[in-house]
């Protein structure tokens, strides 16, 4: 009788994970997720301190703007004005903004304030139109030049508004003066105005001024 072959098992034998292999899976996704915990409190606690140091930087801002008077100084070319701030931190940038804004706000009401005064005198000392122009760029270019060093964006906002605020009294003083005993010799100035939307666009004042 033939003998029957012998066949004999191959290939990889299984291997059941061990105690080890188990804790060691454990551990390995509770540093993970230990390690997300801990980066999602580094973040919190670090947008944390932004939002305060921000808030410091804003308060101090606000309190340390240049004043009104400074502000009138600077125009008159007696001294440079001093922002708080800078652009390293997070305060530092908050410090700045802040002053920044009230600034401007305090540049704005200076000018119309300063504007209205001399349009007032124009209607008592019935002024030629071209000085009142003159007169108001000046006054407009002025207190423009304080923000053009230090914020030349806010610069241009300021030169904007103040020409349209500019623009409409000029426009009502020359509109005075055609009604006017005197004025009758000014009938061709409304023709030449500048109107809102143009000043508006393109920055330009009722003088034409920077």
């Amino acid at each position: 009788m033939a003998e029957r072959p012998t066949y004999q098992r191959r290939g990889a034998q299984l291997r059941m994970p061990t105690f080890q292999d188990a804790v060691g899976q454990v551990a390995a996704r509770g540093a993970a997720q230990t390690g997300q915990a801990l980066d999602r409190m580094t973040s919190f606690f670090l947008q944390q301190t932004e939002q305060q140091a921000q808030i410091r930087g804003e308060e101090y801002g606000a309190l340390h703007a240049p004043t009104r008077e400074q502000l009138k100084d600077a125009m008159e070319g007696k001294d440079d004005i001093d922002l708080p701030g800078g652009n390293f931190t997070v305060a530092d940038r908050a410090a700045r903004k802040a002053a920044l804004a009230i600034t401007s706000d305090n540049l704005q009401q200076l000018a119309q304030a300063r504007i209205t005064e001399i349009v007032l005198d124009a209607y008592k000392t019935q002024k030629d139109p071209t000085d009142l122009a003159t007169d108001v760029d000046a006054v407009i270019a002025g207190y423009g030049d304080i923000l053009d060093k230090n914020a030349p964006t806010l610069a241009l906002n300021f030169r904007a508004k103040m020409g349209m605020y500019a623009n409409r009294e000029y426009e009502s003083y020359a509109r005075s003066l055609i009604t006017s005993s005197k004025g009758s010799n000014y009938a061709g100035l409304i023709a030449s105005l500048v109107t809102e939307d143009e000043a508006i666009s393109s920055g330009v004042v009722i003088g034409g001024g920077n």
